[in-house]
């Protein structure tokens, strides 16, 4: 009976860290820059460029149009690594149909359940798609499963300290579309993973650069200089992967976990013999 118990416990175990450990290594960054909004398509592509050229974490980096998008996230819904696609202000039809048309299992929700992340630019995050503004602010809401909106107050985001030490390329910038800081904190399922810049230059309650993060499935929500105008878009966001993404997250894949297995099975038989 003890064995049985003991081996139920180290199933339930090996069950919780699968759960908890939704990716186990980095995979690949797909961009599109085939349609933007709040900046236009030439600039899209010079930051896009800009990402390729310099981000090191990961090598495969490809920009795709709308078709293709939409197959390169559901081909990495659920193949163990942390996959990442970048926007600049519009979210492609490919991952979600305008209007909100998809309310569950998206294309777009799978992704990001899958433990992936969206990084976005520009224009509000999951807004703005084939005829307009069509997913308007219930964008997020549906496919983050939130009560997030991003009207802003327009007051300049600042450099934190993490801000500082990640991303040295950002500076000031109005913060038109940030997240809110007591929103997310009042979210069961979503928490702060790490703040760029706010309203405040620490401690504000308007975040932009942000990344959040959801506690079950590992998906990640990324906004980086949600504004208009031009900004060192393509530096900051390449900054985000190689420095906080690589030293934070990605650190955590090289721990092969499964070597702690059979240490964990001899103390759980110790305690039943």
């Amino acid at each position: 009976m003890r064995a049985v118990l003991a081996l139920l416990l180290f199933s339930l175990a090996i069950m919780c860290f699968n759960l908890a450990q939704s990716a186990s290594k980095m995979g690949e960054i797909g961009i599109f820059t085939e349609a933007t909004s709040w900046m236009d398509v030439a600039s899209a592509n010079s930051a896009a460029q800009i990402i390729k050229k310099k981000t090191k974490l990961i090598k495969k980096i490809e920009v795709y149009n709308d078709k293709d998008i939409g197959k390169f996230a559901e081909k990495r819904i659920d193949n163990d690594a942390l996959d990442i696609i970048i926007t600049f202000g519009y979210f492609p039809v490919s991952l979600y149909k305008p209007g909100n048309a998809e309310k569950e299992d998206s294309i777009a929700e799978k992704f990001l359940e899958g433990g992936n992340m969206f990084i976005n630019t520009a224009d509000y995050i999951f807004y703005v798609t084939q005829g307009g503004g069509a997913n308007g602010a219930d964008g997020l809401k549906t496919i983050t499963d939130s009560t997030f909106d991003m009207w802003g107050d327009g007051n300049s985001s600042k450099p934190t300290a993490d801000g500082k030490k990640y991303t040295p390329s950002l500076k000031p910038a109005p913060a038109v579309r940030p997240f809110k800081i007591d929103q997310i904190k009042a979210d069961k399922n979503w928490e702060i993973e790490v703040v760029f810049g706010d309203n405040n230059g620490g401690g504000g309650s308007m975040a932009d650069p942000i990344i959040i993060h959801n506690k079950g499935h590992n998906g990640r929500v990324c906004i980086a200089l949600q504004t208009g105008g031009a900004h060192p878009r393509g530096e900051v966001i390449h900054e985000i992967i190689d420095n906080y993404v690589k030293n934070e997250i990605a650190s955590a894949f090289s721990v092969d976990a499964n070597s702690k297995l059979p240490a964990t099975w001899g103390k759980i038989k110790k305690l039943y013999n």
